[in-house]
């Protein structure tokens, strides 16, 4: 056997770190978490808005992150942020409403 130095093999032509094979799979994975986001988002202006906004909340930046992060999926960057403000708008009306039912309890 000869003693030759082993090489990397050359990083992927399209200029990201990442394989062609990873990046398909997290564009797949950032389309299902900002669609959930916002589906999220909308329920939770209807019921149970802290616990669906958080978790929409949570779904729309994980997209938002991978989609820095991998670089794909550019077009699901509106409906993550949507999904994220939807699911912020959620949280907040649903913690107005709380507050407002203790005050009135309070109140009587």
């Amino acid at each position: 056997m000869q003693n030759q130095e082993w090489t990397p093999p050359p990083p992927p032509d399209d200029g990201s770190i990442y394989s062609a094979g990873t990046r398909e799979y997290y564009a797949k994975e950032i389309g299902r978490k900002a669609m959930n986001s916002l589906i999220l988002g909308i329920i939770s202006l209807f019921c149970c808005g802290i616990i669906f906004g958080i978790i929409g909340l949570n779904a729309a930046n994980e997209a938002l992150t991978n989609i820095e992060i991998y670089d794909v999926a550019h077009d699901k960057k509106a409906l993550a942020t949507a999904g994220k403000v939807i699911s912020i708008i959620g949280i907040v009306l649903w913690g107005l409403g709380i507050i407002v039912r203790i005050l009135i309890a309070v109140a009587r």
